[in-house]
């Protein structure tokens, strides 16, 4: 919904300002938003004197601000103050007219700001207040935000706004909040104007030890940290009781960082303020890139290391520096005599957001189980996959999400477990969606990171590297959920794509590579195609096939989500799917249906069956069945039909019928029998 007065302050903005070289034009749709709060800098700017225009609220903005803060006073008039005003309407805060003149409104307006940061409400104007003003950071609690954290961050702001600039406070723990945590730390620390909210070597050698009984600002820090982590209710009263001893040795136990006493030393406060926390502590688990000799796996185990990451396929570095990382039969035999056990990690790429889709999920699924099979991993297993980048919050959901889905799906009928390896953000994502977490904990200056929660579902936190015998190694703690294992046994029941084909569909004279026509009249026409890769899209589009075949619950889910089907052709439809001998014959594997309007008033649909394992055994190569099914409207079939009537979903009913039948048999379908269904459905939506 428009709010008019951020629609004036637009249509101002772009009036006063929009013919300045390197101007933004704010959107004029009466919401606010980043673009509008880059309009209002750039106006400042302009008023401030300064002409390279930015979007930013730099250092020299600052400085140029504090030369005319004198000037900005009640009753004065000034397009700065006009300014101002207009951002307050964007902000929420009603300064009750939008005018150039400083009145007691916008003075009211300047207190309400204050207060809601946890500011003494004076009316007075900063350098900081006006940037926080000019920016979307929130003042008031979110819907999802917490009542005690904004109670912290106001708390912080009444201290530090003049140091750290005037922080959200708006309930939701971040980057900025947890920052401000470890300033917090340091000017308990002395460090004076050194501070920099950044848990550097001088902050780590100052950080002290603290014992229940003692009182002050130290506690109310710890305090602070136990409760964003979720391990403290009580009150921020800088009183170390018997509550924040309870917490202390709670936190210890979940993080694994004995000894499990109430003392909070570096260990603990900085495993409260960081992801990575102390990197000195010890622990048993280590993950590398390097495949391990004999030597190298008993040097590593002399260290006291019990449990290794390895990679599944893969290589690193560049050209002449290329060297493959894969997990190997002759290192699984060099690492169990040395007394290690392994877990497997899988990374083939996912340096860029890019990556992350559904359709790549299915494809590292299929390469990360077959190399898993193959080496020998024993049943329920976690595979992590590798998400190493730092996505932001707002783009996991439609990124990592549907990438773990379509994992997910795959291995649901497979005898492996689902793992990720990312930030804590991108763990609790999917934290429904996998068994173990794996948390790249190491790179603590990573957004996912900072002002996250570590999830429960923790198997292993990576938190340093460093190289030990010629050996880069990261090393990382183990929560006890997964040990790795020592005990392999690689299968030798693969099948092959051609050998697969045979069975599933006889003489049916289809090998990979090769498109076979099924049918062509005036009517119908029928292809299939076996293909040497996986094309089915995975996550919500696709339908899991498993050893009773096609659900008819799934595939009506699907069809009640993509289409609006009339009365009685749903059930025509999932009547065919119940003893369709082709896909009980596959023992995992997705079928995904799309159809297309055509300009030649037909419609298409193409049905993809990926197959990951039949009934003769896993699949030794990627393997895909693409019916491909066309049906003209103006033909007799569909005489005294009116073409409006004929909607694709209809064409979706029609040809997943008409595919069904297709691969019932395995061999040609009978084509009188496809057009009697279809004559049958069209009847219902005449």
């Amino acid at each position: 919904m428009a709010d008019q007065m951020v629609l004036a302050t637009q249509k101002w903005l772009n009036k006063t300002y929009g013919s300045l070289a390197g101007f933004d034009r704010a959107p004029e749709n009466g919401q606010t938003g980043w673009a509008t709060i880059y309009s209002l800098r750039e106006g400042l700017q302009h008023e401030l004197g300064i002409t390279s225009l930015a979007n930013g609220f730099g250092p020299l903005t600052k400085s140029k601000l504090a030369t005319q803060l004198g000037r900005i006073q009640l009753n004065s008039s000034s397009k700065i103050v006009k300014l101002i005003k207009g951002a307050f309407w964007c902000k929420g805060i009603n300064p009750q007219s939008f005018t150039e003149k400083y009145d007691v409104y916008l003075g009211s307006a300047i207190k309400n700001l204050q207060k809601n940061a946890g500011l003494t409400a004076n009316g007075v104007l900063t350098v900081n207040l006006i940037a926080a003003l000019f920016d979307m950071s929130a003042f008031t609690l979110l819907a999802k935000g917490d009542a005690r954290i904004r109670e912290m961050q106001q708390a912080l702001n009444s201290q530090y706004s003049e140091q750290l600039g005037v922080l959200p406070c708006d309930g939701i723990y971040q980057r900025d909040t947890n920052q401000a945590l470890i300033y917090y730390l340091q000017r308990i620390e002395g460090l004076g104007s050194t501070a920099n909210g950044v848990y550097g070597p001088g902050t780590i050698s100052r950080t002290p030890t603290v014992n229940p009984g003692a009182q002050g600002a130290i506690v109310k820090l710890i305090q602070y940290g136990l409760y964003v982590n979720g391990f403290y209710t009580g009150s921020f009263n800088g009183n170390f009781d018997t509550s924040v001893s309870t917490a202390i040795v709670d936190f210890r136990k979940f993080m694994k960082l004995p000894p499990y006493t109430a003392t909070a030393d570096l260990t603990v406060i900085k495993g409260l303020l960081t992801s990575n926390g102390n990197t000195n502590r010890d622990s048993d688990t280590f993950d590398t890139a390097t495949q391990l000799s004999a030597a190298q796996a008993q040097m590593i185990k002399n260290y006291g290391f019990k449990i290794v990451g390895r990679y599944l396929t893969g290589s690193v570095g560049t050209g002449t520096n290329r060297r493959n990382k894969n997990l190997t039969t002759a290192e699984i035999k060099n690492l169990t005599a040395a007394g290690l056990k392994i877990f497997p990690i899988y990374e083939d790429g996912g340096y860029e957001v890019s990556y992350f889709t559904a359709t790549q999920g299915i494809n590292d699924a299929a390469a990360a189980v077959l190399a898993a099979r193959k080496l020998g991993f024993p049943r329920a297993s976690t595979i992590y996959f590798a998400v190493d980048v730092d996505i932001q919050a707002g783009d996991l959901a439609g990124t990592v999400v549907p990438y773990f889905q379509s994992i997910a799906q795959y291995c649901q009928n497979l005898e492996y477990q689902v793992g990720i390896y990312g930030t804590r953000n991108a763990c609790q994502a999917v934290k429904s969606l996998v068994t173990h977490s794996f948390v790249a904990d190491m790179s603590y200056g990573w957004s996912g990171n900072l002002g996250f929660k570590m999830p429960h579902n923790w198997a292993f936190d990576q938190f340093v590297e460093y190289g030990i015998g010629g050996v880069d190694i990261d090393q990382g703690a183990s929560s006890g959920r997964d040990l790795g294992t020592n005990k392999f046994a690689p299968r030798t029941d693969f099948v092959s794509p051609n050998s697969a084909l045979k069975k599933l569909l006889g003489d049916f004279n289809l090998s990979v590579g090769k498109t076979v026509k099924i049918y062509k009249d005036d009517t119908l026409e029928l292809s299939v195609t076996a293909r040497n890769s996986l094309s089915a899209q995975g996550g919500s589009g696709s339908i899991t096939i498993n050893k009773n075949g096609i659900s008819s619950v799934d595939l009506g889910a699907w069809l009640r989500h993509h289409s609006n089907l009339p009365s009685g052709v749903l059930d025509i439809v999932l009547d065919k799917t119940g003893s369709n001998s082709l896909f009980t014959k596959i023992k995992s594997g997705l079928m995904t249906i799309s159809s297309a309007v055509n300009t030649d008033r037909s419609y298409s649909v193409t049905i993809t069956i990926d197959i990951f394992e039949t009934d003769q055994g896993p699949l030794s190569d990627a393997l895909s069945l693409v019916y491909k099914a066309k049906v003209k409207i103006n033909n007799n079939i569909f005489q005294g039909i009116n073409p409006e009537k004929i909607t694709n979903s209809v064409a979706i009913s029609v040809l997943i019928i008409a595919g069904i039948i297709i691969v019932t048999n395995g061999g040609l379908p009978a084509v009188s029998g496809i057009l009697e269904i279809i004559q049958l459905i069209i009847s219902k939506i005449a």
